[in-house]
């Protein structure tokens, strides 16, 4: 039984709140660190020679990795001078329900089938499997407006990545090679 008044905050209370400011600092450090390594990493990243032209390999990582530590380092200026989020407290999670690891499973699965569709059907039909797959498995009511959308953000990447940035993404596969693209 406790000897605290009604509605006084519990002593574990302060000892929660420093744990949970020092995870959250802990967790800005740790992208810092992730962004300069991928900022370091990315000057490993061979180009072509005569590829001055265009935007080469190298744009997307630098970035990535620059936004990340921009924005990572003002979080942690922040928190330093004691600036931290508040918990959330009403947000559309049942707390009373688990993971659903069927759901889980099926969209890993989804992910996991680009090793398979990538080299037999090319990129723009594997997004589309990989799309209608994941957002059936989160509760999509309509299967062919997943795949036309998949169909959609596959063609728009190959388009971009493919064909403007010059990176190598297969339009086709061993299976679509017909097509002619």
């Amino acid at each position: 039984m406790s000897t605290a008044p009604a509605g006084a905050p519990s002593q574990g209370a302060p000892d929660r709140a420093r744990a949970a400011r020092i995870e959250a600092m802990a967790f800005v450090g740790f992208l810092v660190v992730l962004s300069i390594a991928v900022l370091i990493a990315t000057t490993t990243i061979r180009e072509p020679p005569g590829s001055t032209g265009t935007l080469g390999a190298r744009v997307v990582p630098y970035v990535i990795g620059g936004l990340l530590l921009v924005s990572s380092l003002v979080v942690f200026i922040q928190q330093l001078r004691g600036h931290f989020g508040h918990a959330e407290e009403g947000e559309d999670v049942d707390l009373e329900h688990g993971t659903s690891w069927g759901v889980t499973g099926i969209v890993v699965l989804a992910f996991l089938s680009l090793i398979i569709t990538i080299p037999s059907l090319g990129w723009p039909l594997a997004v589309v499997i990989l799309f209608t797959g994941a957002s059936l498995a989160l509760g999509a009511k309509r299967w062919w407006v997943s795949a036309l959308i998949g169909l959609a953000l596959g063609i728009i990447t190959q388009f971009l990545f493919g064909t403007l940035l010059g990176l190598s993404m297969p339009p086709t596969g061993t299976l679509t090679s017909w097509i002619g693209l």
